[in-house]
């Protein structure tokens, strides 16, 4: 059943999306940075903005040449999404914060280190919600890779009775995608300094 949900997801996810008008907003580090130059960086956006990534990522990077690898759960919603992710040819990296933690980062760095360029929701995936966890300040510090910032909000949209308020735009909505600053980190960068840096340009992008 998981296969056949992949599958009507990718398709609903895709159908919906090509009824939707997007805007980017400050985009230029990350067409200059990543498109123009193929280098890689860590992109970091909440968990409730997870529906459309998929086919945004896909249509602005993964069919362009850059690689992409996703961090996702154990859960069903993760394996429904890994499959989608992979169908649409990224990488998958399969650990969170509860189960598989430690091992999935390792393997999330290593993919890192052969020229992907990680996706996480540092919040995700099961919270507390907008709560930047280790699995992201571990990734930024040990790669070096600059942190973008990313989020969305749609002129109309569902959101769901969940932890994290899922959110899905409704039919027709403007999707206004936002960037942030990128933000760099290093080995010798304190830890909880780094977490504050991330989530407070997280917050400046999230319209609620």
């Amino acid at each position: 059943m998981i296969g056949l949900y992949s599958l009507l997801g990718k398709y609903f996810l895709f159908s919906l999306c090509r009824t939707t008008r997007f805007e980017e907003i400050n985009t230029g580090f990350v067409h200059d940075y990543v498109l123009d130059q193929h280098k890689k960086v860590i992109f970091a956006f909440w968990h409730n903005r997870l529906f459309i990534m998929p086919f945004y990522m896909a249509t602005r990077y993964l069919w362009l040449g850059h690689k992409l690898v996703v961090f996702s759960s154990f859960s069903k919603d993760g394996e429904i999404m890994a499959r989608m992710e992979t169908a649409l040819g990224g990488a998958v990296v399969r650990g969170s914060t509860s189960r598989g933690g430690i091992e999935g980062l390792i393997h999330l760095y290593r993919k890192a280190k052969k020229g992907y360029s990680p996706i996480i929701t540092p919040d995700g995936p099961r919270g507390p919600k907008y709560e930047v966890q280790d699995g992201l300040l571990f990734l930024a510090q040990k790669t070096g890779y600059p942190v973008i910032p990313m989020s969305w909000h749609a002129s109309k949209c569902h959101r769901f009775k969940s932890w994290d308020s899922f959110m899905i735009p409704l039919p027709g909505a403007k999707i206004t995608v936002t960037y942030g600053n990128p933000i760099f980190a290093t080995k010798e960068t304190p830890k909880e300094e780094l977490r504050a840096q991330i989530k407070k340009a997280l917050m400046e992008l999230t319209v609620d």
